[in-house]
């Protein structure tokens, strides 16, 4: 028997069996973390999400508050932890019923987007495992470290398993799979455990049973609760369902969320395909003959304004294209009818593919049955850096998700795609004559990019002057398209494109075309009035003439509550317009703050209020008292730190390997795999060097984190050209010993209670933990928005230094009063040889 499993009075198969439940238990709630975020990305906007989301997490730290607070410690030395196996029953409940609630909410327009309402029925599963965690933690502290090992394993697994898990049978189904798991692992634990409760026992049973049932009836389709999709007024699909008339004929669930096919009953000619509700994107009927379309696809070429920039090209202009994001095929049409030769079509989305390609009967093949078309399904971005061929034409039609992709619940998929990094690539894989084509929604994206693309040319040593006349803009309410040339226009393409805005009835008011004047609106920019003169773009001619800068149109635009600042890799919100930190990351921001003074203001109080727990408490807590500060902080920049870092570098690795959601599965699986490994390790070391332990590993990792700052965009551009296989690999080689690394403070810090008999303080330092993670969140995508990815790795790094410097000064102080102890045995030794009384 090891002297962990001897301090805790179990042997060592009983241990297994704990080990493993934990395990299970890490498995379903990460897996269903992530399940979480693909159903309420159908059901919520994506920033709504992240507040969602978070509201979760908090229940895993308020679960070890709630612990400290109000549940009674039990004595190891009597056993009687069968009672554990009640709270991963109840999790394994509350899972199912947390998500045939949200299916059944959603259908009430009075409440269906009560975010609140949304978190308490989410709150509940996290608080359950986090009231069970912290149970485990404060019962065996000699044994944190294979606790804490097998929780992070488990929770490594599950960022892998929920990819398949996902793919195989979607987000309902999916969660109430993962409820089976948390009840088996509730009944291993409590029918394994010493002391067995016949409480705990029946409860595990009966929750394995309903269950059983629940998951039963949905696969044989009895009863299956569906995510009602159309619901909600904020998501396109709701338009196209209820106003159209629209009808879904087919739904996809997948890891990257849920794609949906809707035919219109009075209309053909035309499908939407949408994700998650949004991103929609049409699907037209086609013969597969360009000689002979249908009115419909005809009519694009008047219609809709990305037609326009293929209408002057010359012939060696044409030769071939890049579309990154075709969606429903339309893009690929456009290129084809203006005469493309070779068309290479990147889409993010796997079932957006398969949908398109089985439905090749209704689209005339327009994936399947050209020889001069190709498509691939990857990250446009990522591909693009990959490629050595430069291409004639590079083309993206309205590329956004408005749809969480991260664990966070925050980042989108397309951030990448619109940076003065991502400029310089386009330029980079365009040919002499060649040029970005992008249609947007509105004219704020438009200028967006305009301000992005003048950073670029001008970090080439290009003036603003001369780049202006790289770049037209061709002015619509609907559908504004931005052309961005290798090299400056000629002025006759410019005339015919004036003559064609007219003609086809676009807005020359919002329109700019280098050589082209509109007039001068510059008279209403000392008064910060640009839109009385009923022409914005006017403004974008004077900076090509130099009257203003784009500084002072950015300083209007942030006056009036709009940001078109330029937007970097490091910093990659392109779609973030709204002046200021977005409301849902602030909410969710000093929603922690305040947690976190609570959770830290409130256990004090509490001891005065409760005098029968004083004579409990009162050695510890004098001790504590001494303490409190190093435990409190080193529990909360565990959780900040490590949060700062897991989410910067999941966005980092989008582009490196070219895939949201492998990214995420991939980056969490390594840090937290790495991070268990690195737990159980820590049990090795005596408890005579655990303060010791903290330091080193502490400034071990803030020394991993500053070279990533700096190394791993070098290293991933360097990388880059390489297989998907051995990125992956690369990934997992870099990523696992900063785990290894951070897989040792957390149990070291509860051994630590543990030596100075503070183990009744576990739980509370369990809730800090779990409640500075959310914190560490919200401060993740504050950096990232207002600096940069860059820097919230480096405050990661300082959150660990600040660990570093604590522990470092401990074990100074323990140094010296070893010494100063050693100093008067002598002394005494010395007297009592001289019968000297000391």
């Amino acid at each position: 028997m090891s002297p962990g499993e001897e301090d805790n009075h179990i042997n060592r198969k009983t241990l297994w069996f704990l080990l493993a439940g934990v395990f299970l238990i890490s498995f379903s709630l990460l897996a269903f973390e992530i399940t979480l975020t693909r159903i309420l990305s159908v059901v919520l906007s994506y920033h709504y999400v992240f507040v969602v989301a978070s509201l979760a997490l908090l229940g895993l730290g308020t679960g070890g508050i709630f612990v400290y607070l109000f549940r009674r410690q039990r004595s190891s030395r009597h056993g009687g932890f069968g009672s554990l196996g009640i709270f991963p029953s109840l999790f394994s409940l509350s899972i199912p019923l947390s998500v045939i609630l949200i299916t059944r909410i959603a259908y009430f327009e009075n409440i269906q987007d009560n975010i609140l309402l949304y978190g308490f029925l989410l709150f509940t599963p996290f608080f359950l495992v986090g009231v069970f965690l912290a149970e485990v933690f404060r019962t065996f502290p000699a044994l944190s470290s294979r606790i804490y090992g097998a929780d992070l394993i488990g929770a490594a697994a599950g960022s892998l398993g929920v990819i398949l898990i996902l793919n195989s049978l979607g987000g309902i189904n999916s969660s109430f799979l993962l409820a089976l798991v948390a009840s088996i692992a509730a009944l291993l634990i409590a029918t394994t455990m010493p002391g067995r409760n016949i409480k705990g026992v029946i409860i595990s049973i009966a929750s394995l049973v309903i269950v059983l049932v629940l998951l039963g009836v949905n696969l044989v389709g009895s009863y299956l609760p569906d995510v009602p999709v159309g619901t909600n007024p904020a998501k396109e699909i709701h338009h196209a369902l209820s106003s159209s008339p629209g009808e879904i004929i087919e739904t996809r669930w997948s890891a990257f969320g849920r794609t949906d096919l809707v035919a219109f009953s009075d209309d053909s000619e035309e499908m939407a395909i949408f994700i998650d509700g949004t991103a929609g994107t049409p699907m037209y009927q086609f013969s597969g003959d360009f000689d002979n379309p249908n009115p419909r696809i005809d009519s694009l070429k008047t219609d809709f304004p990305g037609y326009l920039p293929f209408l002057f090209l010359q012939e060696e202009e044409r030769d071939n294209a890049l579309i990154i994001g075709p969606g429903g095929g339309r893009d690929i049409l456009l290129a084809l009818m203006g005469g493309v030769g070779e068309v290479t079509a990147v889409e993010v989305n796997k079932e957006l593919v398969d949908i398109v390609r089985e439905y090749a009967w209704y689209n005339g093949g327009i994936y399947t049955d050209f020889d001069n078309v190709t498509i691939i399904v990857d990250e446009g971005r990522n591909f693009l850096k990959r490629q050595t061929e430069n291409y004639d034409i590079i083309m993206l039609t309205l590329p956004i998700t408005k749809t969480s992709r991260s664990l966070e619940g925050y980042a989108l998929t397309e951030n990448f795609l619109f940076t003065t990094d991502s400029i310089n690539d386009y330029l980079e894989h365009l040919t002499d004559e060649g040029r970005l084509i992008v249609v947007g929604h509105d004219s704020v994206e438009i200028l967006r990019l305009l301000s992005i693309s003048l950073a670029a040319l001008n970090e080439s040593g290009v003036d603003n002057e001369a780049a202006m006349e790289q770049i037209y803009i061709v002015g619509a309410e609907m559908y504004p398209v931005f052309v961005l040339k290798k090299t400056p226009f000629e002025p006759t393409e410019m005339v015919s494109i004036h003559q064609s805005i007219h003609q086809l009835g676009y807005d020359p008011t919002l329109s700019y075309l280098p050589g082209i004047r509109q007039g001068s609106c510059t008279s209403h920019m000392e008064e910060n009035r640009f839109d009385e003169c009923g022409m914005l773009f006017p403004l974008i001619t004077a900076i090509s003439t130099r009257e203003i800068g784009l500084s002072d149109l950015e300083r209007v635009l942030e006056e009036n509550g709009l940001d078109i600042s330029p937007v970097t890799d490091n910093s990659p919100f392109f779609y973030k317009f709204e002046k200021g930190m977005p409301q849902s990351v602030s909410q969710v921001f000093w929603a922690a703050i305040a947690m976190i003074l609570l959770v830290v203001v409130v256990p004090p109080l509490y001891w005065k209020k409760r005098p029968s727990h004083r004579e409990a408490y009162s050695k510890s807590k004098r001790s504590f008292n001494k303490n409190s500060l190093r435990f409190v902080v080193l529990f909360l920049m565990l959780g900040v730190g490590f949060m700062l870092a897991e989410i910067s570098l999941i966005q980092r690795l989008v582009l490196f390997l070219g895939q949201p959601v492998l990214s995420l599965a991939v980056l969490l699986f390594s840090l937290l795999a790495g991070a268990g490994i690195g737990s159980i390790y820590s049990g090795r070391f005596t408890s005579d060097k655990i303060i010791k332990v903290i330091a080193v590993v502490s400034i071990s990792i803030v020394a991993v984190l500053v070279s990533y700052a700096f190394l791993l965009p070098l290293i991933f551009n360097q990388l880059l050209g390489l297989s998907l296989a051995i990125r992956l690999l690369a990934t997992v080689v870099i990523l696992t010993p900063l785990g290894f690394l951070m897989g040792f403070p957390f149990p070291s810090g509860l051994r630590l209670l543990k030596e100075m008999r503070m183990e009744n303080y576990i739980p509370w330092m369990w809730g800090i933990n779990g409640i500075s993670s959310v914190l560490g969140s919200a401060m993740a995508i504050a950096i990232a928005i207002s600096l940069g990815l860059t820097e919230a790795l480096l405050v990661a790094a300082g959150c660990y230094f600040v660990v570093f410097l604590m522990f470092q000064r401990t074990r100074h102080k323990r140094s010296l009063a070893k010494v100063g102890g050693d100093v008067d045995v002598q002394v005494t030794n010395m007297l009592r040889a001289n019968n000297i009384k000391a």
